[in-house]
């Protein structure tokens, strides 16, 4: 929706810290089983991605605001759940009937019941060039002496070769 409504219910807030919640967010209105209605209002994160699909679940909807993750029932908003904050990357992997987020510095896999995997850290701060040929994602990581280093992601287990990041070489 473009904005909060006007008049009628007021949307319900969504909010990762219990704060902002008066604020003007990323509102959603979503109708239930029933034909009925409701307007969430779901606090942003630290970026700008921004994304409504389903969840791999089938009933469940993954609502991203400015890289906040929010996982939500229309028909129970009540029983909501987020994750994330800094989400830059949604790819939804119709073959493995999952969704992938990453946010720069790793990714996670969520499917049907929950996470499936989180990838170990791949990058310093930051990923660009990602693009996925089954079974695998690929793409550059950034390290600090400002170069981007190859990785590729195995999808069916999070499992990294390459990246820019070392446990070893962490500060």
């Amino acid at each position: 929706m473009p904005g909060l409504p006007p008049y009628g219910p007021e949307a319900l807030p969504f909010s990762a810290t219990g704060l902002g919640t008066q604020s003007e967010g990323l509102v959603v209105r979503f109708t239930t089983d029933d034909d009925s209605s409701w307007t969430g209002n779901f606090q942003p994160g630290l970026n700008g991605c921004q994304r409504i699909i389903r969840h791999p679940n089938g009933h469940d909807f993954v609502v991203i605001s400015s890289g906040q993750g929010y996982i939500v029932n229309p028909s129970d908003p009540a029983s909501w759940n987020h994750f994330g904050g800094c989400i830059e990357y949604v790819f939804e992997l119709s073959d493995y009937g999952a969704v992938l987020f990453g946010n720069g510095l790793w990714f996670e896999l969520l499917g049907i019941d929950g996470t499936l995997w989180k990838s170990r850290r791949i990058s310093w701060d930051g990923m660009c060039d990602s693009a996925i040929s089954y079974p695998y994602l690929t793409g550059k990581s950034w390290f600090p002496d400002d170069r981007w280093v190859d990785f590729k992601l195995d999808l069916s287990d999070g499992s990294v070769e390459g990246g820019s990041y070392w446990e070893s070489m962490a500060l």
